[in-house]
C-alpha cells in the first residue's frame, strides 16, 4: 500500500474539520509570504509569521502566499485570522480534493490543480485559493511554478496588473495555470503526431506502450480539467462574487480556453484510440502475413515430406531402391511437385 493510501485511511474515523495532510510529499514547515500593492506601490514581506497579517493596510490589495499546506499549526492560525470555516481548512490540508469552488458569506474558496514541475511523470498538486475581501490567499503543497510567475508579473506591474483589483490577481493565477495546461495538451498532440508518422513507417512496441501512456496521462488531465468549464461559468454568474463587471470579459476568456483545452482532449483522445486501432490492425495483419507465409511452406511441403516419408519405410521389395537413377528421378519428382505448386500459388496472388 503506497504512502498516498496509508495517510486517506488514517482521516478515517476522524471528526470533520481535522487537519491531517493527505498529501504524498514530505511535511515541512510552511513559509507564508506577502505581497502588498496598490497602483503605485509593490513590497513583498517573506516567511513572516501569520500575527503579521492581523495588522494589513485596508488601502491595499494583499496576496498571501502559502507555501506547504502539510503544516496544520500555521494553517489553523490563518483560519483563525481571516474566519475561515474549518472544513474549508480541511479541505486545504486535504489535497485530494476535486477541483470546485464554494461560497461563503464571507469568502469565496476556489481548488485547481496545478501541474507539478518537481516530478518527471504527470503529477498534479492542489492549490487552494481563498478570495476574501482586498485579499487573495493562496494555498499549494510546495514552492511552484505559477505563484512565481504571479510574483514576477507583479513586480514588473506586467499589464498594468497593479491597477486592477484582487479579482483580476484570482484571474492572473487562474490564467498561469490554464496557460500550463494548454502548454502540456500541445506536448501531447506533439508526441501523438509524432507516434503518428512512426507508426505509418516502421511499427514498434515501443510505440504502443507511448501511446497507453499517454492515453493513461490524458485520463487523469480531464478528470482536473474538465470541471474547470463549470467553475468559470459559475464564477461568471454569481453576483455577490469577487469579479466586477470590468473584469468579467478576461473570466470569460478564460472559459473559452477552458472550452478548447476540453475538445482537444477530447479530439486527442480520439486520435489516440484511433492510432491504438491502427496499431493492432497492422501487428495483426504482419501476424497474417506471416502465418501466410508459414501456410504456403507448409502446403509446398506435405507432399514431398509424403513422398520421403513413402522412400523412408525401407521394405526390401520397393524396385526404385536399387535402380541407380531413383535417387534422381524422386528428387526431380519433388521438385517439379514444388515448382508446380509455387506456380499455382504465384497465380492465384497468394504471395
Amino acid at each position: 500500500m503506497n504512502s498516498a493510501k496509508r495517510k486517506n485511511l488514517s482521516k478515517v474515523g476522524n471528526p470533520p474539520g481535522e487537519l491531517i495532510y493527505t498529501g504524498k510529499l514530505e511535511p515541512s514547515n510552511a513559509i507564508i509570504n506577502v505581497v502588498s500593492y496598490d497602483q503605485y506601490t509593490y513590497n513583498i514581506s517573506e516567511n513572516v509569521d501569520p500575527d503579521f497579517l492581523k495588522a494589513l493596510d485596508k488601502n491595499k490589495i494583499h496576496w498571501i502566499d502559502f507555501e506547504n499546506v502539510s503544516d496544520p499549526d500555521k494553517l489553523k492560525s490563518i483560519g483563525e485570522i481571516f474566519d475561515i470555516h474549518k472544513l474549508t481548512l480541511e479541505d486545504i490540508i486535504n489535497v485530494n480534493q476535486r477541483t470546485k469552488i464554494e461560497f461563503y458569506d464571507s469568502y469565496t474558496f476556489l481548488v485547481i490543480k496545478l501541474i507539478s514541475d518537481s516530478s518527471e511523470k504527470l503529477e498534479f498538486r492542489q492549490l487552494s485559493i481563498i478570495i476574501q475581501g482586498n485579499i487573495m490567499i493562496s494555498f499549494s503543497e510546495e514552492k511552484n511554478f505559477a505563484t512565481n510567475l504571479l510574483k514576477t508579473q507583479l513586480k514588473t506591474n506586467a499589464g498594468d496588473i497593479r491597477k486592477k483589483d484582487v479579482g483580476y490577481l484570482t484571474f492572473s493565477l487562474m490564467d498561469i495555470v490554464v496557460d500550463s495546461y494548454l502548454s502540456k495538451l500541445n506536448n501531447y498532440i506533439s508526441h501523438t503526431e509524432e507516434i503518428d508518422e512512426k507508426i505509418t513507417e516502421e511499427i514498434e512496441e515501443e510505440h504502443f506502450i507511448k501511446i497507453k501512456k499517454i492515453k493513461q496521462e490524458i485520463l487523469r488531465f480531464r478528470r482536473f480539467v474538465f470541471p474547470l468549464k463549470d467553475i468559470l461559468f459559475q464564477i461568471q454568474k454569481k453576483e455577490k462574487g469577487f469579479v466586477n463587471e470590468n473584469n468579467e470579459v478576461y473570466f470569460i476568456d478564460l472559459y473559452d480556453h477552458t472550452i478548447r483545452i476540453n475538445e482537444s482532449i477530447d479530439l486527442l483522445r480520439e486520435n489516440l484510440n484511433n492510432l491504438t486501432e491502427i496499431y493492432l490492425s497492422i501487428v495483426s495483419n504482419r501476424l497474417n502475413e506471416i502465418m501466410r507465409i508459414l501456410t504456403i511452406i507448409s502446403t509446398i511441403f506435405i507432399p514431398l515430406s509424403f513422398i520421403a516419408g513413402i522412400y523412408g519405410m525401407n521394405f526390401e521389395n520397393m524396385p526404385e531402391l536399387h535402380w541407380k537413377f531413383g535417387y534422381f528421378l524422386i528428387l526431380g519428382i519433388m521438385a517439379t511437385i514444388a515448382v508446380i505448386m509455387i506456380i499455382i500459388f504465384k497465380k492465384k496472388k497468394w504471395f
